[in-house]
């Protein structure tokens, strides 16, 4: 769903006869024989493969010992990241947001409004959006925006004022929004309840070794969706070949090859979607560098996993990366541009650098490393969490 579709659904939410219909079927969720013992609701589109998916199931298990609702509000492209929100009971409700909008909002918001010390929080979820103006004035909305641009940022504008907090994952992040803010004349006090938590991952005791006399794996972890510029690979790839490069390119992801151009998929090795973390960690502990050419990211959880096993990135800079991805120390960055043949030559400069000088790219795995333990730690990002929904209740932790 476009972001002007969407845009055009939040208006059409606020109509007189939507709000009527929505404010009758209230009634109904209001008289549901269910209860939420946790009075904590969670709204993410998907259970699928994917790293928002990983850092959702993470933000539910921080609340695992309340054992809190998820709701799932779109049809998920398979069910493999269900069991990472094993800390919740899990909800499908996309048919009844898809196919009884509005009576799917009113129900849920009336459910909701009958627990009386309720919190709920959303992400990339329009269904989330659309539910706030109807939810008691009293009940703690928070929601997460993973990277500006990406629409949500925008549709969710005429239900702000409803938020007490958003969360962030990049500093870049809360400047795009503050600015944002600015500029359609809204108060500063919105954006003081902007709040920065980092993502997390699972960060090994020690790096893992690898073997840095050989052949070097460049590895690609990811979706196949238009900002991630897969097709860019498969020319890195045919130009490490061309300069007879000692490198392994492997793409990990429900990639088809084709995408990457026929005339170089027998350059790459393709492992398809991997749903096994600790599959994927073996890849990691057994890559040298990572390769993403996007034109829009946050700050992707890929990169964090990856430096947390040692692998060097070689990013295009956008969105949060340049935050944590030091040119030269800890990775390289390309400058993010449309001239894709300019990001070929500097990503393949990169890897020539790498091949060249085994002690370089060594010393950059180890401080990749160090960083990602430094500041990609659990116990700093189910703290911040905590405190941003239940606003120093602990009852909710």
């Amino acid at each position: 769903m476009s972001s002007v579709s969407d845009m055009f659904i939040m208006r059409f939410n606020r109509t007189l006869p939507i709000r009527v219909i929505i404010t009758i079927s209230k009634i109904i969720g209001y008289l549901a024989p269910f209860q939420n013992r946790s009075g904590l609701f969670f709204f993410f589109p998907f259970c699928h493969v994917g790293g928002a998916e990983k850092v959702h199931a993470d933000i539910v298990e921080c609340f695992a010992k309340k054992k809190p609702w998820v709701f799932f509000t779109k049809k998920s492209a398979n069910e493999a990241f269900r069991r990472l929100f094993a800390g919740g009971r899990t909800i499908d409700c996309w048919i009844l947001c898809k196919y009884g909008y509005p009576f799917g909002i009113g129900i849920l918001a009336g459910f909701i409004n009958r627990h009386p010390n309720a919190i709920v929080f959303g992400a990339n979820s329009l269904v989330y959006y659309l539910l706030l103006p109807y939810l008691r004035a009293d009940i703690r909305k928070v929601d997460l925006i993973h990277a500006f641009g990406g629409g949500a940022e925008e549709f969710s504008l005429p239900v702000v004022g409803k938020l007490d907090a958003r969360v962030v994952i990049t500093a870049k992040t809360r400047e795009e929004l503050t600015r944002q803010y600015q500029n359609k004349g809204l108060g500063f006090e919105y954006a003081k309840r902007i709040a920065l938590i980092e993502n997390r991952v699972d960060i090994p005791a020690e790096l893992p070794r690898k073997n840095w006399l050989g052949r070097l794996s460049v590895l690609y972890v990811g979706r196949a969706t238009a900002e991630k510029r897969i097709h860019l690979l498969g020319s890195i790839a045919s130009v490490c070949a061309k300069l007879g490069l000692p490198v392994d390119i492997t793409i990990a992801g429900a990639i088809p090859p084709h995408l990457v151009g026929n005339e170089v998929v027998k350059l790459c090795r393709f492992t398809g979607e991997i749903q096994d973390q600790s599959e994927l960690n073996r890849l990691y502990s057994a890559a040298h560098l990572l390769l993403l050419t996007s034109n829009r990211e946050g700050f992707p959880l890929v990169i964090m996993e990856a430096m947390a096993h040692g692998v060097t990135p070689v990013t295009t800079a956008v969105g949060g990366i340049p935050e944590h991805v030091r040119h030269g120390e800890n990775g390289w960055l390309m400058t993010n541009s449309d001239d894709e043949a300019q990001i070929v030559e500097d990503a393949c400069s990169f890897i020539l650098m790498a091949c060249s000088d085994r002690r370089l790219l060594e010393k950059m795995s180890r401080l990749a490393y160090e960083y990602a333990a430094d500041h990609f730690s659990s116990q700093r990002f189910c703290q911040s969490y905590r405190s941003v929904l239940s606003q120093g209740d602990d009852s909710h932790a």
